[in-house]
This record gives C-alpha cells, structure tokens and sequence, in this order.
C-alpha cells in the first residue's frame, strides 16, 4: 500500500492515530488481573526512571520497526547526539528549509529534543516519518522496509541539506554536513596485473562498510537430492573483515585494462580502510539474492562479533606492508588520522523470515545493555546481545566512547562541548 497522496497534516494524524491503538480489556476480566497489570505497569515505570537520559521507546507507526530500530542507534551516537543536542542545527536558521519542501535534519533536532526531555512515555516520530517519505518517495509505504536501507537513505537526506552549504565555507574539499563529519570514512582499492604486476590504486568515500559472512567454517551436504548448506561452526565479525580485506581474484569476464601492458589483463582486487570514521558502521549481508534463481532469501547463521575493536590490521598501511613486506613505501603513513580503537554501542537485529520479521535494537551505555523492542526498552545481559542475529553493527571511537559514559543528566546544554573538538586524555 503505498503512502495516500494526502495533504500533510492529515498524513501525520493518520500516523499518530496507528500508534495511539491499544487494545482494550475485555469487561469482564478479573479484578485480580487488573491489579497486577496495574502493579507491574508501576515497577516498570520505576526502573524506568532509573535508565539514563535519552532511553525512550518509539511508537510503531505500522511496520515502521525498520525505522525505530536505527533511529536508536542514531540517538544514541555519541558524536551524532552531541551535535544535535548542542544545537549546531538551528530550525530557525535553516537555509534549506522552505514551506514545501521539510527537512530531515531539523526533524532529527525535534526527536532529539523529545528523546533527551526526561519524558519516558513512548514517543512517535510521525513527522519525521512524513519527512523521510518526501526524501525517498519509491520507499513511502507502510510496508516493512530494510534497515540498512534506510540507514544510508536518512544520512543522504541529511547530506542533501547541510552538504552544499557547509563545504562552501571550507577549503578541503571534504563534506562538513554532521551525516559525513560522523559516519564517513574512505576505502582504498589496489588492483594490481598478473602479468606485469603494475598497481592501480583509487579511492572511494563510504558511511559504512558492507561485509560478506565468511562461510569457510560451512559445509554443503546432499539431503533428497538437493545441496543443501549446514551449519558446522561460528563465523566471526574478525573473519568477515578478513574477507572483506583479502585478494580476491577477478573472473575472465572482468579483466581490466592495465596501463603498463596497455591491454586487458588478468588481475588481483584487495580492499582496504585509508580513513576511519568517528562512528564506524557494519552492515552484515543477510538478505541473499540470487538473479539465476530468481530467488531470495535469509541467512541466519550465528555471528560472533567483539565489544572492543583494533581496526588497524584493516588499515591500508596495514594490508599494503603485508603484501610487500617492510620495502614499502614512504607516502603511506602508518599512524592513522584518528585512532583505530572502536567500542561497541549499539547492535540492530533481524529476527524472523525475510519478508515477515522484526528489528530491534540493543544500546550499550553506561557499560549496560538495553534491548529497544518500537515503545519497549528493558534491560538485558550481555549474553542476550551476543546470541541475537545482528544486522548492523555501531561503533564509535574508544575515547568518544569513554567520555560518553559521563553523565549527560548533570550537564546543561550550553556547557556541552563540540563534539569534534578532541578530548584530553580517556578512561
């Protein structure tokens, strides 16, 4: 069903009203329950009050769990949070924003408002929904939507606004909008002949790094004449990003013209990180499509993924010196621009069939898990984390995090600092 051609205000009440329906009890239930309901509805709101600022759950708007699960992880990013919170986006003095056209950063600045008021009851980002649907009219429905999808969709949108202005006033070239200073980072691309062994080297900017599940630990068995493949072991996070950084081969229907031999030539690809983000973002390819068979579908093998992560083995310095050795080369900088140390704090999970299941985001702060199920946040262990079947995975840089854990609830807005402005010292 895609998004009715309604005017806008009717479009936001039509999305606050499919989050305000809640079932009703029936009149003859026992007093008892009622009682209880009303009992555990009190300690919930209790230990609720106990979560840091900025926990709040979303209101399903009809399967919007999509969207709710990466704007937690979006709310909860450390630099992306400050900038917002420090108000660096002023609605008021919003160039781009005109009276037909919205704007997804100053609606990021309103659900940041509300996320961070203190108020505990589920909120509904039906305008910032209404926003995103004119940004990506082909995905305005109200059918299930990929995250990942939507991720890099919500950051283009953000880009479209902030980009054109901001790189104006700076000399670098680079993008200064908060979607590109957070998430954007630089790959490097090395393919080198077979023949001759000339490299041609090019670089690609990226917001997130999409990673294949290594399935060297996994077999093929024959069962009724079908192959069919078996889980016989783990795949790690560590593995798919040594895939991700490993030669790869190219068919005989991809040779590349070389320079050196002046004709096509068999020839080696190796991918590789030159810039780290302040936030780095992991997608994990789940979703398989296969174009021959015509055919999608999940791919729900067990992913074991680290808290703490040392990128540098992914680093172009790093993956450039291993394949030839300590002769290498000057111009290639061993100390990267920032550090390579990253925490985890936030994992977004799919659970279910391919067209028929469910996100849900877990947050990490203050070193404790909180599982965000739309308007549901509880707490949970570790152990809860590590079995889900991540989809994303969010980090931010070790010292960012470290000085995340401080308390926010003690600080008023004016004394935040510039989340850009680098930190003395860390935990």
């Amino acid at each position: 069903m895609d998004m009715p051609s309604k005017t806008h205000d009717s479009v936001v009440d039509d999305l606050m009203r499919r989050s305000s329906k809640r079932r009703r009890l029936n009149p003859v239930v026992d007093l008892d329950l009622k009682r209880s309901k009303l009992l555990v509805s009190m300690m919930d709101r209790r230990a609720k009050s106990c979560y840091p600022l900025g926990l709040r759950g979303l209101n399903n708007l009809g399967s919007t769990c999509f969207m709710n699960s990466v704007l937690q992880a979006l709310l909860h990013a450390p630099p992306f949070r400050n900038y917002f919170l420090s108000e660096r986006h002023d609605p008021e003095t919003c160039k781009k924003r005109s009276s037909d056209q919205l704007c997804l950063a100053c609606d990021f600045g309103v659900i940041f408002s509300a996320v961070y008021s203190g108020d505990r009851t589920p909120y509904s980002p039906a305008q910032f929904l209404y926003s995103w649907w004119q940004h990506s009219a082909n995905l305005a429905s109200y059918e299930q939507q990929d995250a990942h999808e939507f991720f890099i969709s919500v950051l283009d949108g953000i880009h479209e606004r902030e980009g054109k202005e901001r790189s104006s006033n700076k000399d670098n070239g680079g993008c200064q909008c908060i979607a590109h200073r957070v998430f954007s980072g630089m790959l490097r691309s090395d393919v080198t002949c077979t023949t001759c062994g000339f490299t041609s080297t090019t670089y690609d900017p990226c917001v997130d790094i999409s990673l294949n599940m290594d399935t060297t630990n996994f077999s093929t068995v024959n069962v009724a004449n079908k192959s069919v493949r078996e889980d016989t072991g783990r795949s790690t996070l560590l593995a798919c990003l040594d895939l991700f950084t490993r030669p790869e081969r190219l068919g005989s229907d991809q040779k590349l013209y070389c320079q050196n031999c002046q004709e096509k030539r068999d020839s080696l690809k190796q991918m590789s990180i030159k810039r780290l983000p302040l936030v780095l973002s992991l997608h994990i390819k789940r979703f398989e499509h296969s174009s021959l068979r015509r055919s999608s579908r999940k791919i729900d093998w067990y992913l074991q993924f680290p808290f703490s992560l040392d990128m540098t083995p992914y680093l172009s310095p790093s993956i450039v010196r291993n394949r030839f050795g300590n002769r290498v080369f000057g111009f290639e900088s061993d100390k990267p621009d920032i550090s390579s140390e990253f925490e985890i704090f936030a994992v977004v999970t799919h659970s279910g069939m391919l067209d028929s299941g469910h996100y849900v985001t877990y947050l990490r702060l203050q070193n404790q898990w909180y599982k965000c199920d739309d308007a549901w946040i509880t707490e949970v262990d570790e152990r809860i984390v590590r079995a889900a079947q991540c989809y994303m995975i969010f980090y931010v840089q070790k010292m960012l995090y470290c000085k995340a854990n401080e308390d926010w609830s003690c600080m008023p807005i004016s004394t935040r600092r510039d989340p850009f402005v680098p930190i003395a010292g860390c935990c």
